[in-house]
């Protein structure tokens, strides 16, 4: 016959029984990529936006990008980064949060030529998303952003067949570039090459330029030719071809030399907001390239 456990007995059963249903743990799977703070957690997969394009427009930039998801709002962010547009060392700060997939940093120009670099994350509340946020450089103000040189003529010379290009980082109302009927000459007092004179025979004023000099090189003869100025569709790029030589005779260029914008004031005009085209390196911009190629 079984014999009924004494009291103390059962009592230390029921104890070990209720431990271990207090000991029993629940899990559960968090799947957030987003950051918490004062220990709240988030189960919301916030991601990033797709993609982000950074604009000159004028003297502001503007910035737009495509959805993320699983937000409601995005924080950009910025940050100066000299002459460089590599924006994957870039220490960003908050520039502003907004529902909407755009926005216009107005103001922002100066120093003209250097970068501003632009990142965007997906947000919900206080959380964030930390993985593929994208980024992108804008080259600020209104400036000529590269010069290209080839040869279609003589190698080493200026002469016809050459062309020019010279690719803005904006839109540039046409009607304040080169007239048709300027041309481009050679000066060996200065070194200069003249892209847009309005003169006449082996005399090859220095200025005004309507588009620009070419200065740092050897020129070694006084010449003069005919030009052709082509705009590309969205007026971004015009490429000079040098044409009938006009006086003079081809001469022998040396060194790379350096692009000087014109300096007339109302001469080459951005679309947005008709400011001149920077032409000076004055206060830290980046306004006189150096062109690639040669002749």
């Amino acid at each position: 016959m079984t014999r009924p456990l004494p009291l103390v007995a059962l009592a230390l059963l029921a104890a070990i029984a209720s431990s271990a249903a207090v000991a029993t743990v629940a899990y559960a799977s968090f799947t957030s990529t987003g950051t918490a703070t004062g220990g709240a957690i988030s189960t919301r997969n916030l991601v990033a936006p797709g993609s982000l394009t950074a604009t000159p427009s004028g003297h502001d930039v503007a910035v737009s990008w495509t959805a993320g998801s699983n937000g409601n709002g995005y924080k950009l962010l910025a940050v100066a980064n000299g002459t460089s547009s590599n924006c994957s060392a870039a220490s960003f700060a908050n520039l502003t949060t907004t529902a909407a997939l755009a926005y216009t940093d107005t103001g922002r120009y100066t120093p003209q030529g250097t970068y501003e670099c632009y990142q965007v994350e997906t947000t919900y509340n206080t959380w964030n998303s930390v993985s593929g946020n994208p980024t992108a450089a804008a080259q600020l103000g209104f400036v000529a952003a590269g010069v290209a040189i080839t040869n279609g003529g003589v190698a080493g010379k200026l002469d016809t067949g050459d062309t020019i290009v010279v690719t803005y980082n904006q839109a540039v109302n046409t009607a304040t570039g080169p007239a048709s009927t300027d041309n481009v000459c050679t000066d060996t007092g200065t070194n200069t090459i003249v892209l847009g004179s309005t003169g006449a025979g082996t005399t090859c004023a220095t200025s005004p330029a309507t588009l620009g000099t070419i200065t740092g090189t050897t020129v070694s003869k006084k010449s003069r030719y005919a030009a052709t100025w082509t705009w590309n569709a969205a007026h971004t790029t015009l490429t000079v071809t040098i044409g009938a030589n006009t006086a003079g005779s081809a001469a022998n260029i040396t060194g790379a030399g350096t692009f000087n914008p014109t300096t007339t004031a109302t001469g080459m005009l951005s679309t947005s907001g008709a400011f001149h085209n920077c032409d000076t390196n004055t206060g830290g911009a980046n306004c006189l390239p150096t062109p690639a190629g040669g002749f």
